[in-house]
C-alpha cells in the first residue's frame, strides 16, 4: 500500500467520523437551562430545510414524505393495506411544545399540522364501521387541524472512540381534527356501491379513523425516526449538545 493510498483511507475515515456542522443545524448546549426552548427554536429553523431537502447531508425533502407501506390487520377480518402513499403537508409544522430531558435522553414535543394530504395506492377486504368492503385502486384523504404527540428516547453509541447521538425509540400519536377519504374502484369499479361506502366512511369518519391510525402512526414514526437518525448519524454528540 502506497503512503498516498494510506492517506487517502485515513482521510477518508477522519471525514466519515464526523462532519462540520451545518447552517442549518442549530446546537443547544447540554447543560442550557432553557434547552426546551433552544430545541424547540432548532426543530423550527430546521423546518424550511426539511420542504426542500439538503442532498448533501443526506437529507431528502418531505414534501411529499413517502410512505412506503401500510397493513392493517384487526381481529374482526378486515385486511387493509396501501403503498407507495405520499403525504402532502407534514413540513408546515409547527412545535407547540417541548421536554427534554438529558439526563434520561427522553423527549416529549407536540406538533400542530395544519393540513395533511395523501395519495396513494390501497387494498382492502372486510369489514369497516359495520359495512362488508372489498375493492383495490387508488385512496386520497385530506385532514385538517392535526396534533402530533411525539415521545422518543435516546441514548449514546461509541464508534471507533468518537460518541454518536442514537434514537432508540420513536412513539407518534396522532388527533385528526376533520378530514375526508376516497377509496376508488371498490367493489370492482361499481360506483354506486363505491359512493355509498364512500359516503358511510366519511360520514362516520372518526370510527374509521380509529381503525387505521394505529398503522398510520406506525408508518409516519418510521419515516421520521429514519429522518432524524440519518441528520444526528453525520455528527458527533458533542458537536450536537457541546458542554459550554
Amino acid at each position: 500500500m502506497t503512503y498516498f493510498t494510506t492517506f487517502v483511507l485515513i482521510t477518508l475515515a477522519v471525514t466519515a467520523i464526523a462532519k462540520d456542522l451545518p447552517e442549518f443545524l442549530h446546537v443547544c448546549k447540554r447543560n442550557d437551562p432553557n434547552i426546551n426552548d433552544c430545541i424547540k427554536n432548532s426543530v423550527e429553523h430546521l423546518r424550511p430545510y426539511l420542504l426542500k431537502g439538503v442532498p448533501e447531508y443526506q437529507i431528502p425533502s418531505i414534501e411529499p414524505l413517502l410512505l412506503k407501506e401500510i397493513v392493517a390487520a384487526e381481529g374482526g377480518g378486515l385486511k387493509l393495506s396501501a403503498r407507495d402513499v405520499n403525504a402532502y403537508g407534514a413540513s408546515d409544522f409547527s412545535v407547540t411544545k417541548m421536554d427534554a430531558n438529558m439526563a434520561t435522553f427522553t423527549y416529549f414535543l407536540n406538533v400542530f399540522l395544519p393540513h395533511l394530504s395523501i395519495d396513494g395506492q390501497y387494498e382492502i377486504d372486510g369489514k369497516v364501521i359495520l359495512l362488508p368492503i372489498t375493492g383495490s385502486g387508488r385512496i386520497t384523504g385530506n385532514f385538517t387541524d392535526c396534533l402530533g404527540a411525539v415521545k422518543f428516547i435516546a441514548g449514546t453509541a461509541v464508534d471507533n472512540g468518537v460518541e454518536y447521538f442514537r434514537i432508540k425509540e420513536f412513539d407518534l400519536k396522532i388527533t385528526v381534527g376533520k378530514g375526508s377519504l376516497r377509496l376508488d374502484n371498490l367493489f370492482g369499479g361499481d360506483k354506486v356501491i363505491g359512493d355509498v361506502v364512500n359516503n358511510a366512511i366519511n360520514n362516520n369518519f372518526d370510527a374509521f379513523l380509529k381503525e387505521l391510525m394505529p398503522v398510520v402512526e406506525k408508518a409516519l414514526g418510521v419515516a421520521f425516526r429514519e429522518i432524524g437518525q440519518n441528520i444526528v448519524n453525520q455528527f458527533t454528540f458533542d458537536q450536537l449538545f457541546p458542554l459550554d
